[in-house]
């Protein structure tokens, strides 16, 4: 899937913006549904598995991060 480029500049400015105090309090406050509680549980249960030491965590989400900075469009 292809994003045209005003959508990915909505996105970043979406992504970027800084919220409130009060917004952030907000979405902090939200209850997760059970559903969202489950999943969350099972990735960081499959993380824990595939990378069970701090050092290696770590190393992961530091090359995720990475990669993703590479793979991310720029704007002209």
């Amino acid at each position: 899937m292809r994003l045209d480029a005003d959508t990915i500049a909505e996105l970043e400015a979406w992504e970027e913006r800084r919220l409130s105090p009060e917004e952030f309090a907000a979405r902090v406050a939200a209850p997760w549904s059970e559903r969202e509680a489950e999943d969350f549980a099972q990735l960081v249960a499959w993380f824990n598995r595939r990378y069970p030491t701090v050092r290696e965590r770590l190393a992961s989400t530091r090359h995720l991060m990475a990669q993703w900075d590479r793979s991310r469009p720029r704007q002209p």
